[in-house]
């Protein structure tokens, strides 16, 4: 929510040269320097093609479509995702090295083989578009239709006919986007059939609870057994029997077993198939006999490389991992692009690989006002990042959403938004998860305070002895030989970012770090990915030690720490008149 925020509020507010920020003018390149086809204008592939254009490349985008966006564009509701949204992410990616070839099908229009030939490398990121039926009789009646067809047609303003009573199959988000989107077509009750309980269902609460909120009637332990259809061949209604869950299957969930006797039957007009769909491999194997395969998951790709059998030809997005959310099959697009990149170029630098290793200092400010904060001192951005000493407990805002009784048209987006102010709120319930402790071995004296003061048991402290030396971590096979050698493990999944270990830690000896990557800024002005809290590191002696990974303590340097606890058992922190070069070893 925070992000839908952000995205929208920098589009109307930052401007580069008489743009909004998020569609920058072209960038001018030079000859390219390869030519790159890829086949499917969807997330991944508009993502490999946005990142192989900034790197000089020559990209060519093939789609079907008259429009490009894929399965956001098809799949993907418009009352979830406007498609201005889409529009305006689209016109940031088609610059001089991108060029866009809609309404041609690969496999018709153009052949695999001529894209190979003519390319130097080929990007295939088709989708997944082929829908599973459930193949029973009576599923070719009229007024049956595969759930991703019926969302294609919608959202585009083909013609479509949906009845007042319409039956759902399946258990996931497709499933849901054809409820929500035939009610809003006008059907009266809509019935979503899943074979399993509520508790295996794929989808989110969230998801879940919205569409239950619509007035979607949810029927759970019912597998189809046959279609009716009148004396017209069009449906009339669904038959099913009930189920009893047996013991789990290859997903982990228990399968449904049919209880004999329970059948009965849902009566409809409409019946919408979204039992999960595959990519079509047909085309491919026109032209390459090394395609030819039974299920599309016999196609053998690199999972390092992306690379197929077919050398020139690489697979991404959902044709390479089937169905995803938007925002993995953008990473596995951009991933691939990186793998072409290499591939074509050895040279080729990745997008966005310059990295950092930021230390942070964490404050706790002594105004009045203040007292109980911790700041997170930033250079980037300019500001502090006050972290409440309950941000851990802060409640979340709630999105605000249309009403029921207004959301009945196809393009009124249900989620309205943050006001700026309950973007903020929300904005402080962040858990600094990009933030991550390191202690340094040379500086912890062992006094065990920060495994004390740790409300989440994330610090454990082991006994060397306790540990198998495998010869894999040189740093293990040394320290086991100091008596009384220790070595800290920490599960940073479970940590809160609350920083009392490092306000406990009598020697500074614990650290916060960030590691990332940075993006380019356009003209003057930080990329989105960096605005957000870029944060800046208060370099001091111990600060600098921290980018050496020493996790495991040296009792030799035991002597030299005393001085800094102060005379106080357990330390309070204080240096007092210790020489830093004494509690640094280079």
């Amino acid at each position: 929510y925070v992000k839908k925020f952000l995205s929208d509020w920098t589009h109307q507010n930052i401007k580069v040269d008489g743009h909004s920020y998020t569609q920058p003018p072209a960038p001018v390149f030079g000859p390219p320097r390869g030519k790159v086809a890829i086949v499917g204008a969807g997330c991944a592939g508009l993502a490999a093609a946005s990142d192989l254009s900034k790197l000089g490349f020559g990209v060519t985008v093939y789609d079907a479509l008259d429009q490009a966006g894929g399965t956001a564009l098809a799949g993907v509701p418009p009352f979830r995702l406007p498609r201005e949204v889409i529009d305006r992410d689209i016109n940031g990616i088609v610059n001089e090295n991108v060029e866009l070839r809609l309404s041609t099908y690969v496999g018709k229009d153009v052949s695999i083989r001529q894209l190979h030939d003519d390319n130097d490398a080929v990007l295939v990121s088709a989708g997944c578009f082929e829908p599973n039926y459930p193949r029973i009789p009576g599923e070719d009646s009229a007024g049956v239709m595969a759930g991703i067809v019926f969302l294609e047609r919608a959202y585009r303003g083909r013609p479509l006919e949906v009845g007042k009573r319409v039956v759902v199959l399946g258990g996931g988000y497709t499933a849901m986007d054809c409820a929500s989107t035939s009610w809003r077509l006008g059907a009266e009750e809509v019935f979503i059939v899943y074979r399993r309980s509520r508790d295996e269902m794929v989808v989110d609460e969230e998801e879940l609870t919205e569409t239950e909120r619509e007035g979607m009637q949810f029927v759970y332990l019912a597998s189809p057994t046959a279609v009716k259809a009148d004396a017209s061949g069009h449906v009339s209604g669904v038959e099913f029997v009930r189920n009893k869950l047996g013991e789990p299957d290859k997903s982990g969930r228990r399968a449904p077993e049919p209880i004999p006797g329970s059948e009965f039957v849902v009566p409809c007009d409409t019946v919408l198939l979204a039992l999960g769909q595959a990519p079509d491999t047909t085309w491919l194997a026109q032209d390459f006999p090394e395609f030819r395969v039974k299920r599309w998951n016999e196609i053998k790709v690199d999972r390092e490389t992306y690379q197929t059998v077919v050398p020139k030809i690489f697979m991404g997005g959902d044709y390479r991992t089937a169905p995803t959310t938007i925002i993995e099959a953008v990473a596995d697009g951009r991933s691939a692009a990186q793998q072409i990149a290499r591939f074509l170029d050895e040279n080729a630098v990745a997008v966005n690989v310059p990295e950092y290793h930021e230390v942070v200092t964490l404050r706790r400010s002594s105004t009045p006002d203040n007292i109980g904060l911790i700041s997170l001192e930033g250079e980037l951005a300019r500001v502090y990042h006050n972290m409440s000493v309950d941000y851990d407990r802060i409640p979340r805002q709630e999105m605000p959403k249309l009403a029921k009784q207004e959301r009945r048209g196809l393009f009124l987006e249900v989620n309205q938004g943050y006001t700026e102010a309950q973007a903020v709120a929300e904005s402080d319930r962040c858990l600094k998860c990009n933030f991550n402790i390191e202690i340094i071995g040379e500086l912890c004296i062992i006094c065990g305070g920060c495994v004390d003061v740790c409300p989440m048991d994330v610090i454990h402290m082991v006994d060397m002895s306790d540990i198998v030396d495998d010869g894999s971590i040189p740093a293990v096979g040394q320290a086991k030989k100091w008596q009384n050698g220790v070595a800290f493990f920490l599960d940073e999944t479970a940590c809160i970012r609350c920083a009392l270990c490092i306000i406990r830690c009598p020697t500074d000896a614990i650290t916060m770090n960030r590691y990332g990557t940075v993006m380019p800024a356009v003209g003057n002005v930080l990329p989105k990915e960096s605005i957000d809290d870029e944060i800046h590191l208060d370099l001091t002696v111990a600060a600098k030690k921290a980018a050496r990974p020493l996790p495991l303590y040296d009792p030799t340097l035991a002597p030299g720490y005393k001085p800094a606890l102060n005379g106080h058992p357990g330390g309070n922190g204080h240096h007092a008149h210790v020489d830093e070069k004494e509690l640094v070893r280079h």
